[in-house]
């Protein structure tokens, strides 16, 4: 459907789908070939050579259908994770019509930059009509390639486009048929693998992106771009795991769900007592799923080198044991985005942040939370937590190594959440980046030590109840990794004397000592 003309926006909300083994197959009795609607669609994605349309978030194609060409621009518009702007224009030919994009934001980005082809999409397109009542759905599955150079990956997806009916019908319908097929929630669109292709990137991990909330962002909402960020980052780095045993995946994997875990905590007091104990679950099961993978990266990444000492039977036996428990932590892994629980999490998640119980809470103190500033709540929490981290980390040269592991995970609490509400308190900017510097230079010093005393842990698992060379061989490369390991304290103490002379840079809003929270105690990250 064509959108009424190039200064409008057609709002669209859909649920995609990876389509795994058998996925088709599984669904053909509820979807048959010849009920279908059926299209062979080339589409040439356009850009400038530096990408710029990506850069701001807008997708540019020229899509041909038989005879007709559309062109089409998209912009994920920041009002939800299934939901993005659309504008539509039939075109004469392949060659895109710039004149069509006056009046759309994209004008603005372009300018009179130079536009070209960036990579190519072909799919062959089945679409069926889902109508029960009032209830209209539109479920397509897409299956061809994404071409970019003489890079090529394969395109098998499900869409299910909301036509009429509200968001929980189409949640509703995505369950039923994820009961049915192996069906993997994406957030990642053809454009965004196509300029992954396109930028030699394919596999490279998924970053945190910021979150943009401001000094009138309500809670209800910066708690909402706080959990989608999160999510797609879980979910865009589990399925380049499937792809690649690359441990920087691995590791943003991990962090997406620390950040998911650190908003959680954050946000508590306004959110459904069942929906939240059902996501602190899940995530901490994921997380244990993927621990033992990334111990053994970090252990590898900082032991020494063959050729940077004498290597021995005994140190090369060592090494077999850690590489042969790498990869059974990196299949445990998999296994653990491969399966149907993971799946179910990813709709579970998706369907809670943005549709879920908490946004109908009627009590006073959630209701507020929801409604009222989130400048308010982050300054009051901040506080908290900035207080706390000042009192504790006195004294930290006399911690051992469990006591500095629990002051880690205090300071990376308040490291996420100065990150979380970094445009919430726009008043000090040079304040604010000589503190977030301060909390990122005790974050590397004190995972620093976390990942000496964690080395420990896995050589000892490695070895077993083994003993003789391997043994030795193990206990030397301890002793190299932990020898750093007063250095490393004596820079964290020094770190923390700077962070305690900072000043905070965020301010109360009036209605912060009028919040009632209780005093929300963050779970380890």
């Amino acid at each position: 459907m064509l959108a009424p003309g190039p200064g409008t926006a057609a709002p669209e909300l859909e649920l995609k789908f990876q389509l795994g083994d058998g996925a088709v197959e599984a669904l053909q009795a509820l979807f048959p070939v010849e009920a279908a609607r059926i299209a062979r669609l080339h589409a040439v994605y356009f850009d400038t050579a530096d990408h710029r349309l990506r850069d701001g978030g807008f997708s540019l194609r020229v899509r041909r259908s038989d005879e007709t060409y559309i062109q089409t621009l998209k912009h994920r518009n920041g009002g939800g994770l299934f939901q993005r702007d659309e504008w539509e224009t039939e075109v004469a030919g392949p060659d895109l019509d710039l004149a069509a994009l006056a009046g759309t934001p994209a004008a603005n980005v372009l300018a009179d930059a130079a536009v070209n082809p960036a990579f190519t999409v072909e799919v062959e397109r089945r679409t069926h009509a889902w109508v029960r009542g009032e209830i209209h759905i539109e479920v397509t599955f897409d299956t061809g390639v994404i071409t970019a150079g003489e890079r090529t990956e394969p395109v098998a997806e499900l869409e299910l486009e909301l036509i009429s009916g509200s968001q929980q019908d189409l949640f509703d319908l995505a369950r039923d048929l994820q009961q049915r097929a192996a069906l993997t929630l994406s957030f990642e669109s053809k454009a965004e693998r196509g300029y992954r292709l396109a930028g030699h990137d394919g596999v490279a991990a998924l970053k945190a992106q910021s979150p943009a909330i401001g000094p009138d962002t309500t809670g209800a909402a910066a708690f909402q771009s706080i959990a989608r960020d999160a999510l797609v980052q879980i979910a865009g780095n589990a399925r380049l795991l499937q792809r690649a045993h690359n441990p920087d995946v691995l590791h943003q994997l991990r962090v997406g769900l620390r950040r998911l875990r650190a908003a959680l905590s954050v946000f508590r007091n306004m959110l459904d007592p069942n929906g939240l104990n059902l996501a602190r679950s899940e995530t901490r099961w994921l997380a244990g799923e993927l621990s033992e993978a990334r111990d053994l990266d970090v252990f590898l990444q900082l032991a020494a080198t063959p050729d940077e000492i004498e290597e021995s039977a005994g140190r090369a036996a060592f090494f077999r044991a850690l590489r042969h428990a790498q990869a059974e932590a990196y299949e445990k892994a998999l296994a653990a985005v491969r399966s149907q629980r993971f799946r179910s999490l990813l709709v579970t998640l998706g369907e809670w942040i943005e549709v879920g119980a908490w946004q109908g809470l009627a009590n006073e103190r959630a209701r507020r939370l929801r409604e009222g500033s989130a400048a308010a709540l982050a300054a009051a929490l901040m506080d908290r937590q900035d207080r706390r981290l000042r009192r504790r980390s006195h004294g930290f040269r006399r911690l051992d190594p469990e006591a500095r592991h629990d002051l880690r995970k205090e300071a990376k609490k308040l490291r996420y959440a100065a990150a979380f509400f970094g445009e919430t308190f726009p008043q000090h900017p040079k304040r604010r980046a000589r503190f977030m510097t301060v909390l990122r230079a005790l974050q590397d010093r004190l995972g620093l030590l976390n990942d000496i005393a964690v080395a420990r842990t896995v050589a000892a698992r490695a070895v077993g109840r083994r003993g003789g060379e391997l043994a030795f061989a193990a206990g030397l490369e301890v002793g190299r990794i932990a020898r750093g390991e007063d250095n490393a304290i004596d820079a964290a103490n020094a770190t923390f004397k700077a962070y305690r002379k900072l000043k905070p840079y965020w301010s109360a809003p009036n209605d912060h000592e009028d919040l009632n929270l209780s005093r929300p105690r963050l779970e380890s990250v």
